[in-house]
């Protein structure tokens, strides 16, 4: 009887290798991620340059516009306003409303090509008298406290005289009369001349 011999066989086993892992990214180290963070100015320049550029114009119309500071220089304003004596010109309340009667105004000088500080004693349509070192507005002795004791208001001539406000028009004064260079040498002084009124 013929045999037969069987071959020993195996299943067939498919070889596999484990795949080698990705390579990882090293994480950076703190001092690289510190440096490509970026900086303070930075994050914050741009917005400090915008400030900085809009101060400039915001400074030039406040002080033209809005408040000036101010020194007084000479004594035309005596007692009221001392020389060197720091104030502010309100600039803007003009803008919102007409200058009244008492009110310390900057005035561009009409005597001069600079400024000067005086009070307005009358306003638009009034009737002005100075006589006998007395001013009186409108008929009746203006009240005013502010001046020191047996003050004159003289005309330079020393006579008496009559004067109307027009339109847009003001008569000024400073408190020191016998020292001070106003309307009674320049006359009537128009609003578009009017800088500002005085505060502390």
């Amino acid at each position: 009887m013929p045999s037969f011999r069987m071959r020993d066989e195996k299943p067939s086993v498919l070889e596999t290798s484990e795949a080698a892992p990705a390579p990882v990214a090293p994480k950076p180290s703190e001092a690289s991620v510190a440096t490509k963070r970026p900086s303070w100015f930075q994050r914050h320049g741009t917005t400090l340059l915008l400030m900085a550029l809009l101060s400039i114009p915001a400074y030039f119309l406040a002080s033209r516009f809005v408040v000036t500071a101010v020194v007084i220089q000479g004594r035309s304003m005596m007692p009221s306003l001392r020389d060197g004596e720091h104030y502010y010109l309100n600039r803007w309340q003009y803008f919102l409303m007409s200058p009244k009667r008492g009110d310390i105004v900057v005035i561009k000088d009409p005597g001069h090509t600079d400024f000067a500080v005086k009070r307005i004693v009358a306003q638009p349509f009034d009737w002005i008298n100075l006589k006998n070192g007395m001013l009186y507005i409108n008929g009746r002795r203006l009240d005013e406290p502010y001046l020191a004791k047996d003050t004159r208001t003289d005309t330079a001539d020393l006579k008496e005289k009559w004067i109307q406000l027009g339109k847009d028009q003001y008569y000024m004064l400073g408190d020191n009369r016998e020292n001070s260079e106003d309307s009674r040498f320049y006359g009537r002084v128009l609003r578009e001349n009017i800088i500002g009124k005085l505060i502390k």
